[in-house]
């Protein structure tokens, strides 16, 4: 029987519940067509879902659980990456028992719908939960309409995207919500959890590394402010961290390279100084409690320092960032060209709504949470605080790279919609005009709103090579004998996924070697190509003719291979092996004979 006392909160639930429901019915009628597309032709809109689907085919396979090789990449030795099995775990999951009832295609693409769709839900339901920690229920729809209008199920939550973006960022969510929870200290085991999901994260990729900054910043605070009153806090995440960060470490890195680093990937070096920090601020807990605030401070900043200290000690070229060892020609090449990796001030240069609609929401989402900590007390002055600085520090990010802001944006959301529910708040009306009031402001102030504001819908969009990566363009490709490609770097994975050969060229920065020898193919010479092409055993030179926009590899060298294939021609040594008129151009070495 349903008490007086529970019937507002079983309402707020059922509401809750309906919003949840009414927004992933509207991503999903918003994605249809690319929805449509992976289920009907299983095509791949990002190189990195689709080397994911050859790593994931390659385990089901039966390749082993540490072995991350790549083998048909860089052919005949493979290319190693730098990605763990983890996400590769939570695909097989879904994939296998849909085999049971599906073919093993269809199994695939009803996987690679799934898994996108699950991680949205679970992103807009952990939106809600932070908006009501943050700023309580009025808050709560308000963050989970203002995610959806992010658009994130046209990026990293889009149909058919099985890459770790999106893991990364539901488990950044959740982690900041159990460090709301945790910042209680009826609730202090949260940190614990807060600890574990925070070396999973590591574990899958680093990329959420910046943010655990100041997360785990937080937490040290608690400890400059409070002393031992922090003590039971201090432990949980501590005692979390020394649990969780070695047990993952065993479970992702193989034995045999535990004493390695690597800048790119969870390793010996981020473990040490990640353990170092937690015994530490163990010892801090356990031991006498300091009453001077200063001298906390001072041990806190020596924890920091010490953990640092090690870091470098133990991987000091990792100061350059996890592109140290990429080639330097591969680095001009592609690398520079990679949109995920433009500055802000780049794209500002390429045309600024596009980077006003990615910028202003996360702006204003620090806007709603430095006015809301204003006015804030006591532990809820501690959360906004630490939503400011996260968000503060994507925005710093940002200005090198944008793909952070596929990160920091559904937070910034959540604190705008803290913001939005206090500014309606502050007037009278009726609940219907209230509620009206507040839809406007979010649909206004949310990126969707702001990118039909300030993009330019009309532009034309230059042709790239993904005309030449749909699974009809590469059918002509796909039908020859297995081979060995030669390709332009961004083809790479998409060749490995919808075709039986080997590629030298992917997108991938450990890809040192075939990434050279692709491009000193493309910009020698058609005579010195030749010598190259044969000398590397390749069977296949493939080139995309659809691109509008200039390759790099042909702005690089007029003269040379790559420049020549783009004006429609080719030298006497490369026969055709598919139609002129396709958008794939396909090419094989004469016979010597």
């Amino acid at each position: 029987m349903t008490t007086a006392t529970e019937t507002p909160h079983a309402r707020d639930g059922a509401i809750g519940a309906a919003t949840l429901l009414l927004a992933l019915v509207l991503a999903a009628a918003l994605s249809q067509p690319q929805l449509a597309a992976v289920w009907r032709t299983g095509a791949f809109f990002d190189s990195d879902d689709a080397m994911r689907a050859v790593e994931l085919r390659d385990f089901l396979a039966g390749q082993g659980w540490f072995d991350v090789t790549a083998h048909r990449l860089d052919p005949p030795h493979g290319a190693p990456m730098h990605w763990s099995r983890l996400v590769d775990l939570a695909l097989a999951a879904l994939q296998v028992p849909l085999s049971h009832v599906l073919a093993p295609q269809q199994a695939e693409r009803a996987m690679r719908l799934l898994f996108p769709f699950t991680l949205l839900a679970t992103l807009l339901g952990l939106s809600g939960w932070i908006g009501g920690l943050l700023a309580g229920p009025r808050a709560r729809l308000l963050a989970i309409w203002l995610v959806v209008l992010s658009g994130p199920m046209f990026a990293q939550f889009a149909p058919g995207r099985i890459d770790h973006h999106a893991p990364q960022i539901v488990i950044l969510m959740a982690a900041f919500g159990f460090l709301l929870k945790g910042l209680d200290p009826a609730r202090a085991p949260c940190l614990a959890l807060v600890a574990t999901l925070m070396a999973l994260s590591m574990a899958i990729s680093l990329e959420n590394l910046p943010f655990f900054t100041p997360m785990a910043g937080a937490v040290l605070w608690l400890y400059i402010a409070q002393g031992a009153a922090a003590r039971a806090r201090l432990l949980w995440f501590a005692g979390g961290a020394l649990f969780a960060f070695p047990l993952f470490f065993a479970a992702t890195v193989a034995p045999g390279t535990y004493a390695q680093s690597a800048c790119d990937a969870f390793s010996a070096p981020w473990l040490g100084a990640v353990l170092a920090a937690a015994l530490a601020l163990a010892a801090l807990a356990l031991g006498a409690p300091n009453p001077d605030r200063r001298a906390r401070a001072l041990a806190t900043a020596g924890v920091a320092t010490a953990s640092l200290a090690i870091f470098v000690a133990l991987a000091p070229k990792c100061l350059r960032g996890p592109f140290a060892d990429l080639d330097p020609l591969i680095a001009r090449l592609w690398l520079a060209h990679v949109r995920e990796v433009m500055s802000l001030q780049e794209l500002v240069a390429q045309g600024p709504g596009e980077a006003i609609a990615l910028a202003a929401p996360a702006a204003l989402g620090l806007v709603a949470a430095l006015w809301r900590l204003r006015g804030a007390e006591g532990r809820q002055r501690l959360q906004w605080a630490l939503a400011s600085v996260t968000i503060a520090l994507g925005l710093c990010a940002s200005a090198l790279h944008i793909r952070v802001f596929s990160s920091v944006t559904p937070l910034a959301m959540v604190a705008l919609a803290g913001g939005v529910a206090a500014l309606v708040a502050r007037f009278d009306p009726a609940p219907m005009l209230r509620n009206m009031l507040a839809g406007v402001l979010v649909f206004c102030l949310s990126p969707v709103g702001l990118a039909l504001a300030f993009v330019d819908a009309g532009a034309p969009t230059p042709r790239t090579e993904a005309a030449c990566l749909t699974p009809q363009a590469l059918a002509p490709l796909a039908a020859l004998p297995a081979g060995r490609v030669i390709s332009p770097f961004n083809m790479g994975a998409h060749v490995l996924a919808q075709t039986p050969h080997a590629a030298f060229a992917a997108p991938y920065h450990r890809n040192n070697h075939g990434n050279r020898l692709a491009a000193e193919v493309f910009l020698a010479t058609p005579e010195k190509a030749e010598a190259l092409t044969r000398a590397a055993g390749a069977t296949l030179i493939v080139w995309c003719k659809a691109a509008q926009t200039p390759s790099p590899l042909v702005v690089a060298a007029p003269q040379g291979l790559a420049a020549m294939l783009a004006r429609g021609e080719a030298p006497p040594w490369l026969e055709r092996r598919a139609s002129p008129d396709a958008p794939l151009l396909v090419f094989a070495p004469r016979s010597m004979e």
